[in-house]
């Protein structure tokens, strides 16, 4: 059996940076090897096809304006690659992964696999696939969705093509059209990480377009058992990789790749105190040596905690902080105030470590002043780097459940509204409006003096210049990391 999993595209679009590799496919992929299929490749279509990228992330509705023209272009490149990739390989399942806010291109590939070969089995999956998949379900070239966790699933579909069939009704975590049923029941996670497959990074096409670091992205744990109300993530049971197995996947990337900067992208990576510093003081005793990034969330470091994790290599830490007004921290249900964002952001500063912090804007029921509190609050905190996003509900969540109810949003949309509207305005009634107190223009217009205000903080030199310093010893090792980092540095200005 030939297999194609596909990542795709999204940053191909919009001419922005993707970092890393797409794990969940290449987790797939070790499973597809174990199965003894024939071949296996992940097509990442960002990738493949190659752009120069940049780092300018602060517009959103401009760069996922071009995602949509791009998505409904025939013509792009992007898409001439795809085809030709389809034709070299000749795959007989295909796999897609897609997140919400890139679906339209998910259901593009769907479709022209299919036109490509009506006989070629396509499966989709991935964190949009927890939300709405029903709805990929319907869509006409898609044979079956994996909801949840999808590696035992989808060894299941490999096990049921290989005897000739592809059934799959009676598969557990996967939903065909003959049982759109079980898209209401809960979806599947693996209790045993350490008994799943390092992430194979081998079946990546076109390795010459990634870089060690890209291949140093990993993940140590899965779940979280906050319940942040405007999160869709529905993995609730907290899982940790033990310190032996993930160390055991440094030391082979870092053979083979020769990976130094290494990303944990866990929800929280911080989540057991007892665990990281097990992991901090295993990673000294053993002499590994490797810079590591982070997320985290803000009530769960102190100052000893960091600063074993710095000694430990850690070097960036990312940090959700949303907003700059206490009741809006409130309705988002992050337990968190703004006296404890202080204290916390202020011990990553002091103990020297390169830390972004990200915002939030245009909840249901934010005014001006509440907008105009979160610059202020970012420029307070003096983030090195600061990212603010547009709010986008996502069905399933308390803050979609309130924006329901004051009629500002429905889940009731089809397919075609994906590949019609901006993935910033997915599940806005019309016309669309996000807020109860601004109108959709006055929106428009604060988030678009937001975006330039967080773009011009973030390029300011004294903060250019602290995340070049939390990349020295990496530019060291890997010159080549500079200049990749300068020519992006220098689209991002130029932009």
């Amino acid at each position: 059996m030939r297999v194609l999993l596909i990542a795709p595209p999204v940053n191909s679009f919009t001419g922005l940076i993707k970092r890393g590799y797409p794990l969940g496919l290449c987790m797939l992929a070790a499973i597809a090897k174990q199965e003894k299929v024939e071949s296996v490749f992940v097509y990442d279509a960002d990738k493949c096809y190659s752009i120069t990228h940049g780092l300018n992330f602060t517009d959103q509705r401009q760069n996922m304006a071009a995602f949509i023209h791009g998505v409904n272009n025939p013509e792009h490149p992007v898409w001439h690659h795809m085809r030709l990739t389809l034709l070299e390989l000749n795959p007989q399942l295909v796999g897609i992964t897609t997140m919400t806010a890139d679906y339209a291109s998910a259901l593009k590939v769907a479709q022209m696999v299919k036109e490509w070969n009506s006989d070629c089995t396509v499966i989709m999956g991935g964190a949009h696939a927890s939300v709405m998949p029903k709805i990929m379900i319907e869509w006409p070239y898609t044979d079956a969705v994996v909801k949840g966790e999808g590696e035992e699933p989808f060894r299941a579909i490999l096990r049921r093509l290989g005897t000739g069939s592809t059934n799959f009704e009676d598969l557990t975590g996967v939903i065909t059209k003959e049982s759109i049923k079980k898209a209401d029941e809960t979806p599947l996670e693996v209790e045993d990480l350490d008994a799943l497959p390092f992430p194979d990074r081998s079946a990546l096409l076109s390795p010459e377009k990634y870089s060690s670091e890209d291949m140093g992205l990993m993940l140590t744990s899965r779940g979280c058992p906050f319940r942040c109300s405007y999160c869709s993530n529905f993995s609730k049971l907290t899982r940790f990789r033990s310190t032996d197995h993930v160390l055991e996947e440094i030391d082979k990337v870092q053979r083979e790749f020769g990976t130094f900067q290494f990303m944990f992208k866990d929800d929280s990576f911080t989540l057991s105190r007892k665990r990281v510093e097990g992991f901090c003081v295993t990673v000294a005793r053993r002499g590994f040596k490797f810079l590591w990034e982070s997320t985290t969330r803000l009530d769960l470091i102190d100052d000893r905690l960091v600063e074993i994790m710095k000694r430990a290599g850690c070097n960036r830490v990312a940090v959700g902080i949303e907003s700059g007004d206490d009741a809006i921290l409130k309705l988002m249900n992050k337990k968190l105030t703004k006296d404890k964002i202080r204290f916390a952001t202020s011990l990553l500063t002091s103990n020297g470590l390169f830390w972004t912090a990200y915002f939030m804007m245009g909840l249901p029921i934010e005014d001006e002043t509440h907008l105009r509190a979160t610059l202020e609050f970012m420029k307070e905190l003096q983030p090195p780097y600061a990212a603010i996003g547009i709010y986008k509900p996502y069905p399933g969540t308390k803050l979609f459940e309130l924006a329901e109810n004051s009629g500002l949003v429905s889940s009731n949309v089809s397919n075609e509204h994906f590949l019609t509207n901006n993935p910033v305005d997915y599940f806005l009634t019309a016309p669309p409006k996000r807020s109860l107190y601004l109108s959709a223009d006055r929106l428009d217009a604060l988030a678009n003096f937001m975006e330039k205000e967080f773009d011009k903080w973030n390029k300011s030199f004294a903060n250019m210049a602290r995340r070049a310093f939390s990349r020295r010893q990496l530019y060291l090792r890997h010159p080549t990391s500079l200049m990749i980092d300068l020519t992006r540095a220098a689209k991002w200005f130029r932009n």
